[in-house]
C-alpha cells in the first residue's frame, strides 16, 4: 500500500451559506492571493456549489487534492496551480 504523505494546509476558507457566485468568487480571490503549490482548505456547501466550484477552480488549472464529507457541507483541499493561458 503506497504511503500518502501528510498534506499541508497553508489556508483555509469557509463558504458555506454563501450564494453562488458569490461563493466562487471567493475561493477564486483567495487562491489569487497565494503562491503557486500551496493549499487552500475549502469548505462549502452540498448542492450547486459542489455541483460547480470545483470544476471551475479545475478549468482554471487548479489541483482538487481531496474532496470528503465534512460535518456540515463538503472539505475539498485544492493546490494553486499557474492559470492556464
Amino acid at each position: 500500500m503506497p504511503i500518502i504523505p501528510k498534506l499541508r494546509v497553508d489556508h483555509s476558507l469557509d463558504v458555506r451559506g454563501v450564494a453562488r457566485p458569490e461563493s466562487y468568487r471567493k475561493a477564486v480571490a483567495q487562491l489569487q492571493a497565494m503562491e503557486e503549490n500551496e493549499v487552500l482548505e475549502l469548505h462549502l456547501d452540498e448542492g450547486e456549489a459542489l455541483n460547480t466550484i470545483p470544476y471551475g477552480l479545475r478549468a482554471e488549472g487548479h489541483e482538487i487534492l481531496i474532496s470528503e464529507p465534512a460535518t456540515t457541507g463538503v472539505r475539498l483541499l485544492v493546490r494553486k496551480r499557474a492559470l492556464l493561458t
